[in-house]
């Protein structure tokens, strides 16, 4: 079936962001950040606040990244298996 994604390349696909500040961060699957992006309003801010917002952002946004991963696994496993 064209268009149709294996599990694969679904879960490559995953991308999740988190914003605030003016900080956006963008992660892979694996929390790795894949886009970072500042407006002046972060350009503002003190190195030390900016990265505290830049790892805090980026933990969030893996956290949904890990979400949505474990979901597309989730399509997988057999439903008895989950709930036991």
């Amino acid at each position: 079936m064209a268009g149709v994604m294996g599990v694969g390349e679904r879960l490559d696909a995953v991308r999740c962001a988190a914003e605030d500040h003016g900080v956006v961060v963008v992660v892979d699957l694996h929390g790795k950040p894949v886009d970072l992006t500042f407006t002046r309003e972060a350009l503002r801010m003190g190195p030390a606040d900016l990265a505290a917002v830049v790892r805090r952002l980026t933990a969030e946004a893996a956290a949904a990244a890990l979400a949505e991963g474990m979901a597309v696994i989730g399509e997988l496993v057999p439903e008895a298996l989950v709930t036991g």
